[in-house]
């Protein structure tokens, strides 16, 4: 869930990269060398990993996002990441698209309930072109009215290509945190280019700061990312945002068509607990996370064969949900189909989720499935970005290895933290057709 990144600021940096392989012998392709951090008297995380890929990515995140809106600042996340590629207090936003495409480089600007992320990927030789520019844009912003202004169809074309996945469980966080994490990642159709610059500019000064910012780095030296880090201009600062508490609630839209949506959750795990989290991981893999192949029936999983029973024979999509904050989590399922048969699918999904236990074989099979995820998303560079910018900013158990942690959950711990399900408070959030769609009191 989120969107995406983008004269000259000169860079101190100690040494270049030809300086740097000067210095040691040449690794071999692919050797990746163990995530190594440092923090900044200022409190900068500098975190990275030098895997050695051909290509570099580098990000500058803030542990802030929609989640630390203000009362009555709805959509400045979405208006920011959308005007992350204009003119900021050192370049026009001609100069820094123009510098990035001779490099050959892109820059994005990802954002999140807690987060604010602007990265920019480039091949090892030419990175060092486009980090002046990552900073002006994660550290420089400007915000002129007139650019603002002139991006604001920017903003309604999110919302027109937001799908009706996306908006259910958008409106399930409504319905369990309310404000906070209940804040959405996007502007309201409402509030869509009304949110001003210094409204902008007010959302930066306090939270994108020194104590709350970490540059993360794949494929790069870590003395070279440090003395980056300790190019920028971040001022100091402190701030605590309120916990987010979940609460039993419901969010229901009708809209026009056949089909109808569905999601539902109790609490889940935070970040801040590793075991709880592989925990909920394992539950969510054995309930089931859709096909595991090209046009499968996802037969294997508990909630596509309890929802089948029920659909009659039509089409429908069921996956269990699992999302994880600092402080809180959610987990249940979201369900899509026809509305003639929609309630019965929600209805048995809820009945898998209230009473599912699981036997050793499902445990060991959750496992092994886990355990691929894991380790296939350290074949991406991206990923491995993403997964240490929420481990440096989010996370307290940082250095935690997750794949002993996999081994090391017991059968009992799964169906404990299952059997928990079956008295929580329940979100509920429905759009589309709701002619026989429960409400939560139903399920």
């Amino acid at each position: 869930m989120a969107s995406k990144f983008l004269s000259s600021q000169s860079i101190k940096t100690t040494r270049g990269f030809a300086a740097q392989a000067a210095v040691k012998a040449k690794p071999k392709s692919g050797e990746t060398e163990p995530l190594t951090t440092t923090t900044l008297p200022n409190g900068v995380v500098v975190a990275s990993i030098e895997n050695n890929s051909p290509v570099t990515r580098v990000a500058i995140a803030y542990r802030a996002g929609s989640r630390n809106e203000p009362v009555g600042g709805q959509g400045v996340a979405h208006t920011l990441r959308v005007t992350s590629d204009l003119s900021t207090k050192n370049s026009t936003g001609f100069g820094i698209t123009r510098t990035l495409e001779a490099a050959g480089a892109s820059l994005t600007c990802t954002g999140g309930r807690e987060h604010t992320v602007y990265s920019v990927d480039a091949t090892r030789n030419n990175i060092e072109a486009a980090l002046p520019k990552l900073a002006d844009a994660a550290t420089q912003q400007a915000f002129k009215p007139w650019e603002v202004s002139d991006n604001t169809f920017r903003v309604k074309l999110d919302l027109a290509a937001l799908g009706p996945q996306v908006q259910v469980v958008e409106m399930l966080h409504k319905a369990a945190f309310r404000s906070g994490l209940g804040n959405s990642l996007f502007c309201s159709a409402i509030s869509a280019g009304k949110v001003s610059s210094e409204a902008l500019q007010q959302f930066t000064a306090d939270n994108f700061r020194a104590d709350n910012a970490a540059v993360v780095g794949v494929g790069i030296p870590h003395d070279i990312l440090v003395s980056y880090a300790q190019s920028l201009s971040l001022k100091a600062g402190s701030g605590k945002v309120a916990a987010s508490k979940m609460h039993a609630g419901e969010v229901r839209q009708e809209t026009a068509g056949d089909l109808a949506f569905v999601a539902v959750a109790a609490a889940g795990a935070s970040l801040d607990n590793a075991k709880n989290l592989v925990t909920f991981a394992l539950l969510q893999r054995a309930l089931g996370t859709g096909a595991a192949c090209k046009r499968g029936a996802g037969l294997g999983s508990l909630l596509t064969k309890s929802a089948a029973g029920a659909a009659g024979g039509e089409a429908f999509a069921v996956s269990a949900l699992n999302i994880n904050y600092s402080d809180a989590g959610l987990f249940g399922f979201i369900a899509a189909a026809p509305a003639s048969v929609a309630g019965k699918v929600a209805g048995a999904a809820a009945g898998v989720l209230r009473s599912t236990q699981l036997t050793s074989d499902q445990l060991s099979r959750s496992k092994a499935i886990l355990k691929a995820d894991i380790l296939m998303s350290q074949e991406s560079g991206a990923q491995i970005l993403d997964q240490v910018i929420v481990g440096q900013l989010l996370t307290k158990a940082k250095n935690a290895n997750l794949l002993s942690l996999v081994d090391s959950v017991t059968l009992d711990d799964v169906n404990n933290a299952a059997a928990a399900l079956g008295s929580a408070k329940l979100a509920v959030a429905a759009l589309g057709n709701l002619s026989s769609t429960p409400y939560a009191d139903e399920l």
